[in-house]
């Protein structure tokens, strides 16, 4: 029945019984849900509603959910009894098998012949218990009428006979040669047994769904082939195998099964493996020390020729002083060992490039601008799929090209996004998205750069990589700094988990650094610098010295020039400047500039933030060149180079205001107000005026995609595309998707007769 007829019967079924008539709809729909829509189990649900004398109103919904159950289990163990031989048996097989279930293999399974099996079918299709799916009229399929039917049915099937029923399924699926998983799906419910049959189909059916990027259905399945148990000799594998899928989602579960394995493993190859794997779970759940041990162990029972495992390790033991920066006695042997395994040739195995991000990352900390060749070896567009075992060593080749504003990156991590979503890895996406939403926030593509925070802060909900707090919520918190909302950035803050004061061991400079930021914009100048000063602490006992990464410097002397110690916060600036010429990346030079412009004394500022605004002209950087044309045009006003100024301001207005930078809006506008410059509006339309994610969506819609198609290629729901679509249209002027794909080849001509007049 459909929900207005349900609704009808259950009005007419509570007036008979003299209980006031439901007027909710809401109760209505409940009702509904709860029993399908099927007649008798409507009425049976409003006979047990009305005779505990529930009021038909939202709030009793629960009631609804909790009394259906029962009714329907009463009415179905009534029908049963009454209907004829042979229809329980089929009933319970049909249980067994779930909806779908062949009539053939149902038959078999409770032992009728196929014409009684058809007959009890129609018996049972009668009562309203099963109904005909649409199928094969040779092989006839069948299903109930409704979920908590089947419950009800299968509930009085004891453990015994449940067992030997779903044993029968499974041989009659896999002699049907149906998929392996389903075929898996009854092993799960029978007990164990020792039998070796069982553990092949279940390790066969958790590669399957591996495969499919399941990572939790292959856990579930390797976990029934050990409890079967396997053979001896086959434990080592599956633990390995099961570990290695939780690393995708678990890394606290991972620890367990890897932990087993490497003991189990001994001196091997195979060990080796194991431990690189284990490693690295015990890294994401902050528990360095273990980590190094473990590979160390490994490291020393590796052969000398075995160099892909030997680059491997030694990339995974130099991770450690970029994660522990407060531990001297975790780093000082180590970091002897960077200049040594540094190779003038590129290694193409993974391994090796591995290893070559590793000390990417290295070079990065310290401003090393070889970082960024090195790194970009490691990560070129022909480098193959990437396994899942190697992101924490890539991390470090992404955040070299991140900091050096290099536009490759962006491929490299939408590919890294892509790849976790189809292996189904909670933790490969975190990372993943995690250094993306960096990319975003360093280019000022706020938007993005939130969503992309947004949702790996989710990911870190369900899984248990602590580790990836420490960068994402400072990353996510900047965002919300740029746009206003200091209250969300503190609570972003707040979810790292990160203590005031922070200790000195850990990744915390990050941390410490936007909390200075944010203590500032706060007006808490005092421990705003006191912050600052600590993620220098930190952040210098890592080796570092890279303002593209922690601007700790500059931060400090801001909050110095609050203070009124305009001298040191100078120097301090100064400081950081010379740092940030020898990175040369344009966007921690362009803010090196700014700063050090704004403290300057005397006319030294404009030249200072002119050079700031042509370093940072032509870069991705475009958040910081707005700040940058405000922070010039505030100085050309100082000086009374009214109009020059009023074209800096109008500038960075429309890209602040593109970005929904809101701070940096207001800042421009109190500058407009204070030299009585009425500001040029410009509204923000055509295609350069479309975000990232808009000009994505805009690709796709204009190729002919549907709003599902964008969806699932872009891993982001419909409602989202609808929304980028929506910006679209207005941005750029048009109402349809056909008028989309005339701009689109608008623009190509366009462009192809631009490159010929440029040629010629």
């Amino acid at each position: 029945m459909s929900a207005e007829a349900s609704a009808s019967l259950i009005i007419s079924e509570f007036a008979k019984s003299g209980s006031p008539e439901p007027e909710d709809e809401d109760f209505l729909a409940a009702c509904w849900s709860a029993t399908g829509g099927n007649p008798l189990l409507l009425k049976e649900l409003t006979e047990a509603l009305t005779t505990e004398h529930v009021e038909p109103t939202a709030a009793h919904i629960p009631q609804v959910y909790a009394l259906g159950p029962r009714a329907i289990a009463r009415r179905v163990a009534l029908w049963m009894r009454r209907l004829p031989q042979g229809c329980a048996p089929l009933a319970r097989a049909i249980a067994v098998l779930g909806d779908g279930a062949d009539l053939g293999h149902a038959a078999e399974l409770a032992g009728l012949d196929r014409d009684e099996a058809m007959q009890a079918a129609k018996s049972l299709e009668h009562a309203h218990i099963l109904y005909a799916v649409a199928s094969d009229e040779m092989k006839p399929q069948v299903g109930f009428v409704h979920p908590l039917v089947r419950a009800a049915v299968y509930e009085e099937i004891t453990p015994a006979d449940s067992h030997r029923a779903h044993k029968t399924a499974a041989r009659l699926l896999r002699d049907s040669d149906a998929e392996v998983e389903k075929v898996a799906l009854h092993l799960l419910r029978t007990l164990p047994s020792g039998d070796a049959a069982t553990v092949t189909m279940l390790w066969s059916a958790a590669r399957s769904a591996l495969a499919r990027g399941s990572p939790e259905t292959t856990a579930k399945y390797l976990r029934r082939a050990l409890a079967e148990p396997p053979l001896a000799a086959d434990r080592l594998d599956l633990l390995f195998e099961l570990g290695s899928a939780m690393r995708r989602v678990d890394s606290a579960a991972a620890v367990q099964y890897l932990t087993e394995a490497n003991e189990l493993a001994g001196p091997s190859r195979q060990g080796v493996k194991i431990a690189l794997a284990l490693g690295d779970s015990l890294l994401a759940l902050r528990r360095s020390e273990e980590a190094l041990a473990v590979w160390r162990q490994a490291l020393a029972r590796t052969a000398p020729e075995d160099t892909e495992l030997l680059y491997r390790l030694n990339a995974a033991i130099l991770s450690i002083p970029l994660y522990e920066p407060g531990r001297p006695d975790l780093r000082q042997d180590i970091l002897s060992r960077v200049a040594e395994l540094r190779s003038p040739k590129p290694s193409e195995s993974m391994g090796g490039r591995y290893l070559d991000c590793v000390i990417a990352g290295h070079d990065t900390v310290i401003g090393d601008p070889r970082a960024v060749v090195r790194a970009q070896r490691a990560l070129h567009e022909d480098t193959p799929a990437r396994p899942s075992d190697g992101q924490s060593s890539l991390s470090f080749g992404w955040l070299a090209l991140i900091s050096a504003d290099r536009k490759e990156v962006l491929a490299n991590l939408d590919a890294a996004v892509e790849q976790a979503h189809r292996q189904g890895s909670v933790n490969d996406l975190t990372g993943a998205l995690t250094y993306r939403a960096m990319a975003w926030l360093y280019r000022g593509n706020l938007e993005e750069a939130a969503a992309d925070a947004s949702e790996a802060m989710h990911t870190v909900e369900t899984s248990s990589p602590g580790l990836q707090r420490l960068v994402l919520g400072p990353v996510q918190a900047e965002v919300e700094i740029e746009q206003g909302a200091l209250s969300r950035a503190q609570a972003t803050l707040e979810w790292t988990g990160v203590p005031d004061p922070a200790p000195l061991t850990g990744l915390m400079y990050y941390v410490l650094y936007s909390r200075s930021h944010l203590l500032r914009l706060q007006g808490r100048t005092t421990e705003a610098l006191n912050a600052a000063l600590a993620a220098g602490r930190s952040f210098s006992a890592a080796g570092g010295d890279n303002p593209a990464l922690v601007p700790w410097r500059s931060e400090a002397a801001l909050c110095l020039h609050l203070l009124g110690r305009d001298e040191e916060a100078r120097a301090l600036a100064d400081a950081e400047l010379k740092l940030a010429r020898y990175w040369s990346a344009p966007r921690a030079l362009g803010r090196a500039l700014r700063i050090a412009g704004t403290l300057s004394e005397g006319d030294a500022d404009v030249g200072l933030l002119r050079e700031a605004v042509t370093r940072l002209e032509r870069s991705p950087a475009r958040l910081e060149y707005a700040k940058a044309l405000a922070d010039y045009g505030a100085a050309l006003r100082r000086h009374g180079v009214r109009n020059q100024a009023r074209t800096m301001f109008s500038d960075a207005l429309d890209i602040a205001e593109a970005r929904h930078a809101a701070p940096l809006v207001q800042q421009i506008q109190d500058e407009l107000h204070a030299a009585g410059i009425r500001p040029r509006r410009h509204a923000v339309t055509g295609l350069h005026s479309l975000t990232p994610s808009e000009h994505r969506v805009y690709d796709l819609a204009a190729a002919g995609r549907t709003n599902r198609e964008i969806a699932q290629q872009l891993f982001v729901t419909a409602k989202t595309v609808e929304a980028h679509l929506s910006n679209v249209y207005r941005k750029v002027g048009v109402t349809s998707r056909r008028q989309l794909s005339g701009l689109s080849e608008q623009t190509e001509q366009t462009e192809q007769t631009d490159a010929t007049e440029e040629a010629e």
